[in-house]
């Protein structure tokens, strides 16, 4: 089972951090974090690299609190048969642990990729029914 973590850094615009694998030192840059009016958006990084999750996982800054997992993704599945099992569904399980209410369900929804229309989701019903065959999962909320 691969997945893609997206790493955030609450705070800060962007930063150039650098971890240890082995004797090598690697630069990430954690990028897109805004401070407007609508609030502010941490700095990120995504990887379905497995070597950079360990090496990021495994440091102080992570550690600490100072870097965070923000979404993490099911990108591949081990077993042919797990996609059978669930009704032969997406390839792909969406899990998205900071939407905590409808509202929050709702905005996910509707931004890209899933552009899905205020319309057709207009109750928890709606909503539920809509990230399930979207391929998302809500566990803090659903």
């Amino acid at each position: 089972m691969k997945k893609r973590i997206t790493y955030e850094i609450h705070g800060q615009i962007e930063r150039n951090s650098y971890f240890r694998i082995g004797k090598a030192l690697m630069r990430i840059e954690f990028t897109g974090g805004a401070i407007n009016s609508t609030g502010v958006y941490p700095a990120q990084y995504t990887t379905d690299n497995p070597l950079f999750q360990r090496a990021i996982e495994n440091s102080e800054a992570f550690r600490s609190g100072e870097i965070k997992r923000g979404r993490v993704d099911i990108i591949g599945d081990s077993e042919p048969e797990a996609k059978d099992k669930n009704g032969g569904g997406n390839d792909a399980l969406s899990v998205v642990s900071e939407v905590t209410n409808m509202q929050q369900a709702r905005a996910y929804l509707m931004a890209a990729p899933y552009n899905c229309a205020l319309s057709e989701l207009q109750n928890k019903n709606a909503v539920k029914s809509m990230a399930q065959s979207k391929g998302v999962s809500f566990p803090n909320w659903l």
